[in-house]
C-alpha cells in the first residue's frame, strides 16, 4: 500500500469508523456511564475496527480519539486520574492486539461455522490485551510498591472476567448487527470487500 492509499477510506469504512467513534464518545466520556453502568466497549471496538477497517491509520485515529476523550474527561470533567500513569502507553499494544485479531478474523469466511473460531480468537486476544493493559498498569504505573508476579495473578482473576464479558458482549452485538444488515442489504458484503 503506498502512502496515498493509506489515507483513502471507502464510504463503508468511514461509516464503521464513525459508528465506533460515536460509541466511544458515549461510553468512554462518561456521558452515559454516570447515569447507568455500561460495560466498556474499548476492546470490542478495536476488534470490530480491525475486522472492517484494516488500514493502520484507522487504528491510529480511534486510539487518538480514545486518548483525547480520556484527557478531556480527566482535565475538564472531573474523572479520576488514578489510571493515567506512564503505563497508559501500554494501551497501544493492548488495543493493537485487538485490532490485529479483528484483521485476522476478517480473513475467515463469513458464515455461522466460523463463529466458534472467531470466539476463541476473541478470548485469546482479550486475554493478551488484558495482560498488556492491566499488567502494564500494575508493573509500570507506580501505584503498587514492589509489584510481583504473585501480586499480579489475583488481579487477573479479579479483572479479566469483566474485560472478557465486555469484549464478548459488545462483539456479539456487532456480529448481530452485521448479520441483520447483511440480511436487509446483501450488497453490503460486496461494498465491505472493496
Amino acid at each position: 500500500m503506498n502512502r496515498s492509499t493509506a489515507f483513502q477510506f471507502s464510504r463503508f469504512e468511514v461509516t464503521v469508523f464513525g459508528i465506533l467513534a460515536a460509541v466511544m464518545l458515549l461510553t468512554r466520556s462518561h456521558a452515559l456511564t454516570h447515569l447507568v453502568h455500561i460495560p466498556s466497549t474499548a476492546l470490542a471496538s478495536f476488534f470490530v475496527l480491525g475486522y472492517f477497517v484494516r488500514r493502520f491509520t484507522g487504528f491510529v485515529g480511534l486510539f487518538a480519539l480514545g486518548y483525547a476523550i480520556d484527557v478531556v474527561s480527566i482535565s475538564m470533567l472531573g474523572v479520576s486520574d488514578f489510571c493515567y500513569t506512564p503505563a497508559y502507553a501500554m494501551l497501544i499494544p493492548a488495543y493493537a492486539v485487538m485490532w490485529m485479531a479483528g484483521r485476522y478474523a476478517a480473513r475467515m469466511p463469513e458464515r455461522l461455522q466460523s463463529l466458534p473460531a472467531m470466539a476463541v480468537l476473541l478470548v485469546v486476544a482479550t486475554f493478551a490485551s488484558h495482560l498488556f493493559s492491566s499488567g502494564g498498569f500494575y508493573f509500570l504505573g507506580g501505584r503498587f510498591p514492589e509489584p510481583t508476579i504473585t501480586g499480579f495473578l489475583p488481579r487477573i482473576a479479579r479483572y479479566f472476567p469483566v474485560s472478557l464479558m465486555s469484549s464478548l458482549l459488545w462483539s456479539g452485538v456487532a456480529v448481530a448487527l452485521w448479520a441483520l444488515l447483511l440480511t436487509a442489504r446483501p450488497a453490503l458484503r460486496r461494498e465491505r470487500s472493496r
